[in-house]
């Protein structure tokens, strides 16, 4: 309805061209390809989407992070890329989780989003890094035997974790010994990490330990905060990877949340008031797609400016933009002239947060 108000076509052209498909990942994908430097992550992650009524598709209770408890609702599960370097998200696909899934649970869907993406998601990444939900033994198995991506995530701070033992084989008869005591999260032995970071704020203490949970070697980085000794233990399948890149990764995750901030306040992820999972698919990837549009498009003319992106700016932009040149077409002020041209200028930076 929003879109016909400022558009050039019938609200009920735009609710017949949301009912069509468009392949969002491979449109995307080229979008991250072109703009994000080499050092890539993908992010995973899961947002809610407030929803009334009763005859919307999949609706049912999801954890709202805002309210801190599940409500009633949608979720959208979303893939980004993430650029290392440059700290910023491009999205690259959503999809909507079922309430009530046909097979399996709401992990197994989890899962097969990536599984289905998996030769697409290798390209641009070799790791795809989730927040502490998704630590689950099912989750972690099915991306290191069915993908080539190896997976990060957070542990609970009472992890049961074990030493590897790596002293020699004793003498004799029996099974050799794999462990060498349980690890005490609170307080490790510091002579068995290796303290790989650190600055004022935190340090970053590495090792190869035993999960319990996963049934499986991982590699941790033990974040500890110098000043509050809150602590966070993150976690890699890929056992070789140093656990500063490892805390590296982790935090540079956050960035898909902005990706949600920004699409929720400027370009009307919540709005949606369709109910066909075709027509919701659309526009919640219509949403994302325009927040990463906005990024490429920016950074392209920026890059060398280190100025920092705002998607308030950008739509006040291009809002002030089709609203200038509607009033100079109606009026017939001629833009090649140099002090109109100044005006117009002037006009579109009117308001802009970073001017």
């Amino acid at each position: 309805m929003n879109m016909s108000r400022m558009g050039k076509y019938s609200e009920k052209s735009y609710r017949l061209h949301f009912e069509r498909p468009f392949d969002f990942f491979a449109f995307n994908r080229s979008l991250a390809e072109q703009c994000c430097s080499g050092h890539r992550i993908i992010a995973g992650d899961c947002s809610y989407i407030s929803k009334s009524g009763k005859k919307t598709p999949h609706l049912a209770k999801f954890w709202n992070g805002c309210a801190s408890k599940a409500q009633k609702g949608l979720e959208i599960s979303s893939l980004a890329v993430v650029d290392v370097d440059n700290n910023t998200a491009m999205h690259l696909e959503c999809k909507q989780t079922p309430g009530v899934p046909k097979d399996g649970t709401r992990m197994d869907f989890y899962l097969h989003q990536v599984i289905e993406k998996k030769d697409e998601l290798k390209r641009l990444a070799d790791y795809i890094v989730n927040d502490g939900y998704y630590a689950k033994k099912k989750y972690v198995d099915g991306i290191a035997e069915q993908t080539d991506l190896h997976m990060i995530s957070k542990l609970r701070k009472d992890a049961d974790l074990r030493y590897l033992y790596t002293g020699p084989r004793r003498p004799g008869k029996g099974r050799p010994k794999k462990y060498d005591g349980k690890i005490d999260c609170k307080n490790i032995d510091k002579s068995r990490f290796k303290l790989c970071y650190h600055d004022d704020d935190v340090k970053v203490y590495s090792a190869l330990v035993n999960s319990k949970s996963l049934k499986r070697d991982i590699r941790i980085a033990y974040v500890k905060n110098e000043k509050t000794d809150a602590y966070a233990i993150l976690f890699s399948t890929d056992t070789e990877i140093d656990g500063y890149l490892l805390y590296r990764y982790y935090k540079a995750r956050f960035q898909i949340e902005f990706l949600f901030r920004d699409a929720k306040q400027h370009t009307g992820l919540n709005s949606c008031q369709a109910r066909s999972v075709n027509k919701l698919y659309f526009h919640f990837n219509t949403s994302l797609s325009s927040v990463s549009t906005a990024k490429a498009e920016y950074f392209m003319k920026n890059c060398r400016s280190g100025s920092a992106f705002s998607m308030c700016d950008v739509k006040s932009l291009y809002s002030d933009m089709l609203f200038l040149d509607t009033f100079f077409a109606k009026s017939g002020l001629d833009l090649s002239s140099p002090k109109i041209a100044d005006a117009y200028e002037e006009l579109l930076n009117f308001g802009k947060i970073t001017a």
